[in-house]
């Protein structure tokens, strides 16, 4: 495929012309603006929209919980999740318990999904083991399937929920909210997501707790955060409030589609993501992380759309 030019930046709606005469839509859903989840789709329905014949358009919802059941009734037809998502959905775990939302399937493996435990900058928190007593954010039902993550994020520095003292709120991004505000003395986010730059100029400066990554601290997260893993961030990598190295928690994007959308689309889709990810990497730098290897990732466990043209899924 031959990949045409695109500027940089997140739009709502992005509409591209070539040799079809009537473009086809394709309709994005994402979580709210201010997540990574919206600037990831947004920023992957710009590159869709600048590359292949079709009219692109996102919409905004509080979580997965919203908009993925939206895309298995065909009223939206494509997202970007990470893998906790996408699992739990298909499945029919956690949040989607006994509602397995089984018109999705997957499209393409996208990048890794690198999240932290943010404090402000002069809390004096400087572990996550300093967390013992104090306030996290907790709960998020609008993103459900993240909770074991919190919780995962907790045993990689050998607490437990009865450790701190847990703050309900509704999302990851009220979460951050709750630490602006003074509610929380930290929560789990998105390193790349736009309200870590809200929250540092916000607070004067916020940071990141680093994870462990020894064998034990490893296999106490992934009892409860099973598709967790430590995830290195370099000091030139340019995260707000990382001046230095340190090792964090990640898990992965996909996307995924509504199993009757047209094979032809998502085969138009998957090829472009397939066919050069630098080009799209460099297009955002909340896509940054795409490359041949993380575009490459098979998982097994999951069913794939008829057009990914996805061999070794068994």
């Amino acid at each position: 495929m031959k990949f045409r030019t695109f500027a940089a930046g997140v739009l709502l709606t992005v509409c591209s012309f070539g040799s079809a005469a009537i473009a086809q839509d394709l309709r994005f859903g994402s979580g709210q603006q201010g997540s990574q989840n919206y600037g990831v789709n947004a920023a992957l329905a710009q590159a869709i929209g600048a590359n292949t014949d079709l009219n692109v358009t996102v919409q905004s919802f509080g979580g997965a919980t919203a908009f993925v059941p939206l895309i298995n009734a065909g009223e939206l037809d494509i997202a970007a999740l990470v893998t906790p998502d996408a699992g739990d959905a298909i499945r029919g775990n956690g949040p989607f318990d006994g509602m397995a939302q089984d018109n999705i399937a997957l499209v393409a493996a996208l990048l890794p999904s690198p999240v932290g435990l943010m404090v402000r900058a002069d809390s004096g928190i400087e572990t996550i083991a300093d967390l013992k007593g104090k306030r996290m954010a907790w709960g998020v039902p609008a993103q459900a399937s993240l909770l074991p993550y919190f919780e995962g994020a907790l045993a990689n520095g050998g607490l437990t929920p009865d450790d701190v003292t847990t703050v309900p709120v509704s999302s990851v991004r009220t979460g951050v909210e709750a630490l602006v505000n003074g509610d929380v003395d930290a929560t789990l986010f998105a390193l790349r997501a736009g309200a870590v730059v809200e929250a540092d100029s916000a607070l004067g400066g916020i940071a990141w707790l680093p994870f462990d990554d020894s064998a034990e601290a490893v296999e106490r997260m992934n009892a409860v955060a099973p598709e967790a893993y430590i995830y290195d961030v370099a000091a030139d990598a340019g995260v707000v409030g990382a001046p230095e190295a340190f090792k964090t928690m990640a898990y992965d994007y996909v996307l995924v589609a509504r199993k009757d959308l047209d094979p032809a689309v998502v085969s138009d889709i998957a090829e472009m993501i397939n066919a050069d990810p630098a080009v799209i990497a460099a297009s955002n730098p909340i896509l940054g992380a795409m490359s041949e290897d993380t575009v490459s990732r098979v998982y097994t466990k999951l069913p794939y759309h008829e057009g990914a043209k996805v061999s070794d899924t068994e």
